[in-house]
């Protein structure tokens, strides 16, 4: 059977580059920094996400997609924010609309990925969602997992799962979960989902498994195996080819052998993996895109019809069903 392989991308929003707002939050400043010296950029350019369609379309790429409902705190995702220029925030969503969706679940990576938003003034507080959701419960998540829902629906772009901002809820995950189950159930009528929360970097056990049952529904827990090397591009401005060939080989070398992709793959195991939109973006040189853009051929090369891309909607579904229960390879640690 062909080994699946998805890719998880985190941090999409229109027009913004929410690590801008991560660093500055970080560094208590208004004029963020990179590692390199490099001021950081505040906005992602309205034709990325053309490129962006062009790698995942050009090798068949799927897996999930997050879209912030309310993206920053700046304001809604379908009405737009003040300064959004509103021309190109409609243009982004008719491209992730008709281009991305075909080949990638969305998923809200809740509200703001920032501050978290008072549902009933939709101003906001002061702890970040991740500290905010830390000492959440299930009656307190729900609400706020099912607002994230209802916003992305505003805009046209309904969900199949969620994607967790930092380690969201991570110290309270089974409320997190039955919270999750709750409000998929509630907003989008669908008692079969999944969420990422967890990366583990190391070894070659497929992770994602069942972590909630409810009579015939389930809650699978999506969980990522391979470091976000694409980061990396972001403190420098090297843009040479063999840079770029340098990023990918982490992923897997051009003869499929060696790279931490291709250790999953030796071992049986479905492969997942995570990025993020500024990863690719690489602070405006677009570096990260390049190199997952050569994974792809790599992969489409090396590998062949030895895997098929999949939805992470469609890996946990067969997850679910036992499909991977057999993989037990050891672990590497």
């Amino acid at each position: 059977m062909p080994i699946p392989v998805s890719l998880i991308i985190d941090d999409g929003a229109p027009l913004i580059n929410v690590y801008w707002w991560h660093a500055a939050e970080h560094q208590k400043s208004d004029a963020p920094v990179l590692k390199s010296g490099e001021a950081v950029a505040k906005d992602v350019a309205p034709d990325f996400i053309r490129d962006f369609v062009g790698v995942i379309g050009r090798w068949g790429i799927r897996g999930k997609f997050s879209v912030l409902p309310y993206p920053a705190g700046l304001g809604k995702l379908a009405t737009g924010w003040p300064g959004c220029d509103m021309r190109a925030l409609k243009a982004w969503l008719n491209a992730v609309r008709s281009q991305v969706m075909p080949l990638m679940d969305i998923t809200p990576e809740m509200l703001t990925h920032a501050r978290t938003l008072d549902l009933d003034t939709l101003t906001l507080l002061d702890e970040n969602e991740r500290d905010w959701a830390s000492h959440q419960t299930a009656a307190t998540l729900t609400p706020y997992i099912a607002t994230a829902l209802r916003f992305l629906n505003e805009a046209r772009l309904e969900a199949t799962g969620v994607t967790s901002p930092w380690d969201f809820a991570r110290e309270v995950e089974p409320e997190y979960q039955r919270a999750i189950l709750a409000a998929m159930k509630e907003v989008n009528h669908c008692g079969r989902t999944w969420y990422f929360l967890h990366a583990v970097t190391t070894g070659t056990e497929f992770l994602s498994k069942v972590v909630l049952r409810e009579g015939d529904d389930w809650l699978v827990s999506i969980v990522s195996q391979c470091p976000d090397f694409l980061w990396q591009t972001m403190d420098t401005r090297d843009e040479t080819s063999d840079y770029v060939r340098s990023v990918a080989d982490q992923y897997v070398t051009e003869d499929g052998r060696n790279g931490r992709l291709a250790e999953l793959f030796g071992a049986g195991c479905p492969v997942v993996f995570h990025t993020h939109w500024q990863s690719m973006y690489s602070n405006g040189r677009r570096t990260g895109l390049r190199a997952l853009d050569e994974v792809g051929r790599r992969i489409h090369a090396a590998w062949g019809e030895q895997v098929r891309w999949l939805k992470c909607s469609e890996l946990a579904a067969e997850a679910a069903d036992g499909r991977w229960e057999a993989i037990h390879a050891v672990s590497g640690g």
